[in-house]
């Protein structure tokens, strides 16, 4: 009943804009067919103190769409703060330049928050359980981790233990993945060279290429970048590379990715910049965002704001939400935060 009162709710926002001309036919044609899922924690799995925070995780596509789909669904997941003390208006900033980091800690006024973890911890469950991808680059700037859910969900240990045990029981119940899939975007030789990742591999300075850490790592990259890396990093059970040829592509990568490794969904934890590259090629279904209301004047500074750190702002969606290009499919209010999920069309002749 969750389910259909949600998605009823959803179809007439999508009708509305319609209407006004905000969506074309096709897209709301493409929305209505592609569903939604929505996970009741407490309802379909007995957690009670995980549904307390979170009453539903909602995707935006149904499994049985996903399952027809040539490519994986994608998702991405985000901490943005009001730049502006102008109550939700914003624009939203997802990095604080200047500050280690990218300032993320200081999003939510230095504070762990337990939406944004709950939150974090259930997309990574739920969307990165086949992968997660990141950029070559985010990969070097964070080496020493893995941004699995426990990355997250450990503030619960002590916080909330029932959160965590939830957490734990959330993974299980849902089919947790023996060997996680890291995803590596190293578009050619220039990048692994760029990077420094075989000298730095060879310290054993990369969390996801140490074999201790039971990742299977699958690059994706092309010819120049396969001749590079294959002899220092040689093709194993735990490493291989989907090569697109003598130029990278991007959307062949991603066919490959699904058909032989069998990746239904992918958290796509790239980083901004390949976020909008997978967004332009029109494979990005997705944006799961937990908007935190301006963290104060300590730690803005008032200084001006970094363009580039822009995450969205008020007005700029297909239906006046934050994120340009996108719907706004469900929203959760715990206080001040809110936990919000948006929708990209996708166009079915690419994706199916």
């Amino acid at each position: 009943m969750v389910c259909q009162n949600i998605f009823k709710k959803y179809v007439a926002h999508l009708e509305f804009l319609f209407e006004g001309n905000k969506i074309g036919l096709d897209q709301i044609d493409h929305f209505k067919k592609r569903g939604i899922e929505v996970i009741s924690p407490s309802r379909d799995f007995g957690l009670e103190s995980l549904g307390k925070i979170l009453p539903e995780i909602v995707i935006g596509a149904s499994s049985e769409y996903i399952s027809k789909m040539k490519v994986p669904y994608q998702a991405t997941s985000y901490l943005a703060a009001n730049a502006k003390n102008n109550n939700d208006f914003g624009p939203y900033i997802y990095k604080i330049s200047g500050r280690k980091a990218g300032g993320v800690p200081f999003l939510s006024g230095g504070k762990r928050r337990q939406i944004d973890n709950a939150f974090a911890s259930t997309h990574r469950i739920l969307m990165g359980r086949d992968a997660i991808m990141v950029s070559a680059d985010n990969l070097m700037l964070n080496k020493e981790n893995i941004w699995n859910w426990h990355f997250f969900g450990d503030f619960f240990r002590e916080s909330d233990p029932y959160v965590f045990e939830d957490l734990c029981e959330l993974e299980t119940k849902t089919g947790k993945t023996q060997t996680l899939k890291y995803i590596i975007v190293a578009r050619s030789g220039k990048t692994f060279k760029r990077l420094r990742i075989i000298e730095e591999h060879e310290k054993n300075r990369i969390a996801a290429l140490d074999k201790k850490n039971d990742i299977h790592v699958i690059f994706l990259t092309n010819e120049s970048g396969y001749v590079f890396a294959k002899n220092s990093l040689p093709e194993s059970a735990e490493l291989n590379y989907i090569v697109t040829g003598k130029d990278f592509d991007f959307r062949k990568a991603m066919r490959i990715l699904r058909d032989e490794y069998h990746v239904l969904k992918l958290l796509n934890d790239g980083g901004r910049q390949m976020s909008n590259g997978v967004l332009e090629s029109g494979l990005l279904g997705e944006e799961r965002v937990t908007i935190e209301p301006y963290p104060g004047d300590e730690i803005m500074q008032n200084k001006e704001i970094d363009q580039s750190s822009i995450l969205g702002k008020k007005g700029l969606g297909l239906d006046g939400s934050e994120l340009a290009g996108a719907v706004l499919l469900h929203s959760i209010e715990i206080g001040k935060e809110r936990a919000n999920v948006y929708t990209y069309p996708l166009s079915d002749e690419i994706v199916l």
